[in-house]
Formats: structure tokens, C-alpha cells, sequence
């Protein structure tokens, strides 16, 4: 699906759970945090389409230097971001999706073409300007794409962000979904 205008970087369905939730007594935080996308799809002919394309849980906790894996569960929704941004950048209405001016910095910065079906050229960014040696996340701007959008494919992120860092995430080929990642000790 296409939306004029708006770049959205379907990266990263599926990002979810295998981690204690932060309110959980006594809980060890996980070093390995696994993030899926969830989706359900309703329409009513002739008003709507709503797409329930989201990720699992709004809140995700890590280790510092612990892994992030993120999981493309839906291939008909494409591939899916992990994207750090500030949260002034995160789209709040219809009209900021359809026109996530964040989105089209950091897909252009992947070297991806909206007019095209292409792979961008760049899996992994640094600070949002260009190529990262290696995929780490710690933050804004940093980025990484699961792939061309098959079911099953993944990126796993080092995290890299200080104990006690909320790192505000969104895909940016679907900017509704948004969540946080809570860096614990």
C-alpha cells in the first residue's frame, strides 16, 4: 500500500516480548529483548480502512549492551524500522503520518526511493546520516531495517544507550507505530 507524500519504512514487523515487564518485583532485566509486530486489518466499504499494524507492547526493557531482536512476523505488511527518534519527532496525528517529515530524512538517509519497491540501500544508520559500522542503538537517528519484508526475517541491535535512557522508537515506513525501550542496569 502507498501513501502519497509519505514515506513509511514497513521495517520490522513484529517486535515482541521474551522479557519481564518493568513491574514485576524482583524481575532480572532481559539482555536479550525480542520485539514483533502485531497486525489486524478491518474496513467499511465506502468510510474507512483501519490498520491495526502495530508493535506488541508499548514499553520494552534491556540491559545496557544487551540485543534488541527485531522480528518481521506479517509478510504482506513489508519490512519494518527500528528507529530512534526524539519525541518531538513522533507523528501525534493523521496528518503527521501522512506527511512524517522524520521519515523521509532517515528513509532518504537509507538510501531508499518512495517511488520504488526497491530495498534502500543502507540496513543500518548512525545518527541519521548515514551507514553505521555497526547496527547499534543509542540514539536519535540511529536505525535498522528487517529486509525486503518476508515473514520471519530479523535484526538483532546492540544497545548501547547509558542505564536509566528511554529510547523513543517508531517504524518509519509505518509511523504509528511507536513504542519505548526502558535501558536498565
Amino acid at each position: 500500500m502507498k501513501f502519497r507524500g509519505v514515506f513509511v519504512c514497513l521495517i520490522a514487523v513484529g517486535v515482541a516480548a521474551a522479557m519481564y515487564s518493568v513491574g514485576v518485583a524482583g524481575a532480572a532485566a532481559p539482555s536479550k529483548t525480542v520485539v514483533k509486530v502485531t497486525s489486524k486489518i478491518s474496513i467499511k466499504p465506502n468510510r474507512y480502512i483501519q490498520d491495526g499494524l502495530r508493535w506488541n507492547r508499548d514499553v520494552y526493557t534491556v540491559k545496557s549492551g544487551g540485543t534488541v531482536r527485531v522480528i518481521n512476523t506479517f509478510a504482506a505488511e513489508g519490512p519494518h524500522t527500528f528507529t530512534v527518534v526524539k519525541p518531538k519527532d513522533l507523528p501525534k496525528t493523521g496528518a503527521q503520518v501522512l506527511n512524517c517529515k522524520i521519515c523521509g530524512v532517515l528513509g532518504g538517509a537509507h538510501g531508499a526511493n518512495p517511488e520504488s519497491n526497491e530495498p534502500p540501500k543502507f540496513q543500518f544508520l548512525e545518527n541519521g546520516v548515514g551507514q553505521a559500522t555497526a547496527p547499534n542503538v543509542d540514539r536519535p537517528g540511529d536505525s535498522g531495517i528487517t529486509g525486503p519484508g518476508k515473514k520471519g526475517e530479523f535484526i538483532d541491535l546492540k544497545v548501547t544507550a547509558k542505564p536509566g535512557t528511554t529510547l523513543n522508537f517508531m517504524c518509519i515506513i509505518h509511523p504509528w507505530m511507536q513504542a519505548k525501550l526502558k535501558v536498565v542496569r
